[in-house]
């Protein structure tokens, strides 16, 4: 039963994001509704699917990293980047990701096949900080913890989107994190942060997500 529970708490944790439309996808007409509609038909049907699946103990275990890599997506398709920021990535969305844990691996395999309001995502695994340069998202993971300050500074203006999975990463840096709350996965964005790297984040997903202010 706790295992079902857990389950059913994560899918509602992803089917919260998934369900509401990216307001920079563009519509023409009675067709983009029949295709907005099909969209949302599709990911309602993925959830239920996700809630109805074995429980089994691999699938708890790996549950959360996944449900965190597809809000990370989601939350993707509501976030503005400017257009310039795709130039030197030939229209890619670049997901860079700096260091090693389940959840660096978990957005290797799960999004590099996937597209984001009209760009295909490319995942790369780096070293080294510089080796990011021109990326639409970072995701630092836990094995950087001891230099995240480091870290942080070097990517300070370069307009990607700094990501971790660290409950605070948005209090001392950072743009977005996850946490567990009630086996529901939340997560913390900084907007201010965000705006001032010159990303444009919907109210849509600001109304999901804990905003995090500066600290003066």
């Amino acid at each position: 039963m706790a295992h079902a529970h857990r389950a059913r708490a994560w899918g509602e944790s992803l089917a919260a994001l998934a369900t509401v439309a990216s307001p920079f996808r563009p519509a023409a007409g009675k067709a983009g509704t029949r295709r907005a509609l099909a969209s949302v038909l599709a990911l309602a049907m993925a959830g239920m699917a996700l809630l109805s699946a074995p429980a089994t103990a691999e699938r708890v275990a790996e549950g959360p990293h996944e449900v965190k890599a597809n809000m990370l997506y989601n939350i993707a398709k509501f976030i503005r980047w400017p257009e310039h920021s795709f130039d030197q990535t030939h229209g890619q969305l670049v997901i860079s990701i700096l260091g090693e844990d389940p959840l660096a691996e978990a957005l290797a395999a799960m999004l590099s096949t996937r597209s984001v309001n009209g760009h295909p995502v490319f995942v790369r695994v780096v070293r080294r900080v510089q080796d990011a340069a021109g990326s639409q998202i970072l995701y630092i993971a836990s094995s950087e913890s001891g230099r995240m300050n480091e870290v942080l500074r070097a990517v300070e203006g370069s307009g990607a989107l700094t990501v971790a999975d660290s409950t605070g990463f948005v209090a001392v840096g950072g743009m977005v994190d996850f946490s567990s709350e009630n086996e529901r996965v939340r997560f913390e964005i900084n907007q201010a942060r965000a705006e001032r790297a010159g990303l444009r984040i919907s109210a849509k997903v600001l109304a999901l997500a804990r905003v995090v202010e500066d600290t003066p």
